[in-house]
């Protein structure tokens, strides 16, 4: 089995060690540094000249929705909004540049409808507390807020909460959706073999119900979620973890009985909200947070012209061979990610990568082949692991081949097992009238969907899945510097939350984004003040290719998205169990679920008829050209 040249302990991982730089090279781009903030330094000052900025005292940041790891598709249905929710990089981004400004006083926030993971609202939290004790009081205002709601909001320093709003923060909760009954009676049989105990993603096929093992995986799971979530709000919110377990348990509650309880300072409409916020700091203080972005760009550009480049490629959604046409749910290629991670290698002006994970897994082959590309890429320059919300699997394999791993506590990870299996049709297809008739030569007719595999062949499925779950361990083992009976004893499919796996040795530490770059400032032998500027791949598309994608949040979907894999021959899979779908919670949480699975399946994609793809074509271009404008305006990021 192949290693890295570059040990995993290494603590410098210098890009001059690993990728050497001709003298000429340093010498050019020294001097274009210089040039370059010449330049910057006499356009800030003629933009302030012409534009004459009114000042301000007070950031107002709207969040909404998924809070993405990439920029938002913007949608028709925004124009015209003066903010909209920002992706989580570039929020992170402006809450490092807010606790540094000095003309800031004041962060407020109208949190409503989160719908992002526990490990994404973990890192904004940090960020917000962060803020918080650089001297900047941060508040949050909230009308009805469920349980992602309020775990965010409880991070700011004082909490609003409308008088007619009800506390909806009840706790957590988790869902499997089993489809076996259904597909017995549609005439589709499932014929899986698993690797692992706990690999629990063939159940929804072959069960109704949850085996023990799935059971207790489910229970061990949410136990550390809620203790995490109690435990921040207990210290956030200065009270006992016993005080916070009894509110949650008991609610929803009354605005004022939030109060009382101590989870919320105050009720206020948003008239009062905005006249203690003018009585603290001027009635013309505040400035949105898109507005914000575009005043600090000068000074975000001079800083990333010193600074070092790290390169950050996102592994997002299910990780395949290759892009599905026309599928509405996030993917990652193999192929693309081997081309974006092999130029960024070859980027002589990068110093570092970081791939931020946030994958359930998927095809085997795909997650070994992009395995093998994060060790080829490790020969050049250190590559450093940033877990999202959930980095399993699939997601998992190809971490383990990092230099180092950070998780959020909440992060979902591990899930070290495989699936192999394929849809067996033949009874759907008499319900149909269709019938098929084969001709075969060899063993060609175990891929039919209409013929069953024998004992001998399911036989041969059950080792196939079981020596990929052999290279799996071996390969974890190896990148994780652990013996191989280490590993199975933490592996056989089980999901860890990031705390968990950390005390198992699977990742090497606890954070987010900013905790990965002080990881990689290390590397780089640069002082834990100094600032790095992130290049994010892959880039946007060009305008003409630019496709608007939609994630589906059905819990009928994201199961039978196992399904499309299969179909379309893949022999092994590496994909978490999912339990991982957590109930929907808050007044956002409207629309039936179920109704949203059946359009979904049906093909509409929403309760609606579908846009014309004239329409959808134009809407793409816009929102790419929107996109596109608002990332060049607002300058780079840097941490």
């Amino acid at each position: 089995m192949s290693t890295p040249t570059q040990a995993k302990s290494d603590p410098t991982g210098r890009p001059g060690e690993r990728q050497g730089q001709r003298p000429a090279a340093l010498f050019f781009r020294a001097a274009r540094r210089r040039v370059l903030a010449v330049v910057l330094a006499v356009g800030a000052t003629i933009h302030r000249w012409l534009r004459r900025y009114r000042p301000y005292r007070v950031l107002r940041i709207e969040l909404s929705g998924t809070l993405p790891e990439g920029p938002h598709a913007l949608r028709l249905r925004d124009f015209g909004r003066r903010s909209s929710a920002p992706d989580l990089l570039t929020l992170l981004a402006t809450l490092r540049s807010a606790r540094e400004d000095p003309e800031l006083a004041l962060v407020v926030l109208d949190v409503h409808g989160i719908e992002a993971g526990w490990g994404t609202i973990q890192s904004v939290r940090r960020a917000l507390l962060a803020v918080a004790a650089a001297g900047k009081p941060v508040w949050a205002y909230l009308t009805q807020p469920g349980t992602r709601d309020y775990y965010l909001a409880s991070a700011a320093s004082r909490v609003l909460l409308a008088p007619a709003g009800i506390f909806d923060v009840t706790g957590l909760a988790s869902e499997v959706v089993f489809v076996k009954g259904a597909l017995d009676k549609l005439g589709i049989e499932a014929q899986l073999a698993r690797a692992g105990r706990f690999k629990a993603a063939a159940e929804p096929f072959t069960r109704t119900d949850m085996s023990p093992e799935h059971r207790a995986m489910a229970e061990q799971l949410l136990d550390d979620l809620y203790e995490q979530l109690v435990a921040d709000v207990a210290a956030a919110r200065a009270t006992t973890a016993d005080a916070v377990r009894a509110a949650f348990t008991e609610g929803p509650l009354l605005a004022r009985e939030a109060v009382r309880r101590g989870l919320v300072d105050e009720v206020a409409y948003p008239d009062q909200l905005r006249r203690s916020v003018e009585e603290r700091c001027g009635e013309r203080a505040v400035i949105e947070l898109a507005s914000y972005r575009r005043r600090r760009a000068w000074a975000t550009r001079r800083a990333a012209l010193d600074a070092p480049t790290v390169g950050i490629l996102a592994v997002s959604g299910v990780i395949g061979g290759e892009e599905l046409p026309g599928s509405r749910s996030r993917t990652t290629s193999w192929r693309g990610f081997r081309r974006e991670l092999e130029a960024m290698a070859e980027d002589a002006s990068l110093a570092g990568i970081v791939i931020r994970v946030d994958s359930p897994g998927g095809s085997g082959l795909a997650s070994d082949l992009m395995w093998r590309e994060v060790l080829q890429a490790r020969t050049r320059k250190p590559v450093l692991v940033s877990m999202g919300d959930v980095a399993a699997s699939g997601g998992y394999y190809l971490a383990a081949g990092a230099d180092h791993v950070t998780a959020e506590p909440a992060t979902l990870t591990g899930s070290i097992g495989v699936l192999a299996g394929k849809p067996v049709l033949r009874g759907l297809y008499d319900q149909l009238g269709v019938t098929k008739e084969l001709v075969v030569r060899g063993n060609a007719g175990r891929h039919s969907d209409y013929v069953p595999l024998d004992e001998e062949n399911l036989g041969r499925l059950r080792s196939e899945a079981e020596a990929f779950y052999a290279e799996f361990v071996g390969k974890v083992a190896s990148g994780r510097g652990l013996t191989a009976a280490a590993v199975e004893s933490v592996a056989e499919g089980r999901v860890w939350t990031g705390r968990q796996a950390m005390a198992r040795g699977l990742v090497d530490a606890l954070g987010g984004i900013e905790e990965t770059l002080a990881e990689m400032r290390r590397r780089l032998g640069v002082s834990a003040e100094s600032r790095l500027a992130l290049m994010r791949r892959p880039r946007e598309r060009a305008l003409w290719r630019s496709v608007a994608q939609l994630a589906s949040r059905d819990a009928l979907s994201d199961v039978l998205a196992l399904v499309t894999p299969i179909l379309r021959g893949e022999r092994v899979l590496a994909v978490v169990p999912f339990v991982l779908r957590f109930v929907a919670d808050g007044a956002e949480a409207t629309r039936s679920e179920s109704a949203r699975a059946v359009m979904a399946l049906a093909g509409a994609g929403d309760l609606g008829s579908p846009a014309p793809t004239w329409l959808r074509a134009s809407r793409s271009l816009v929102h790419s050209t929107l996109a596109w404008s608002a990332a060049r305006r607002a300058g780079p990021l840097v941490f």
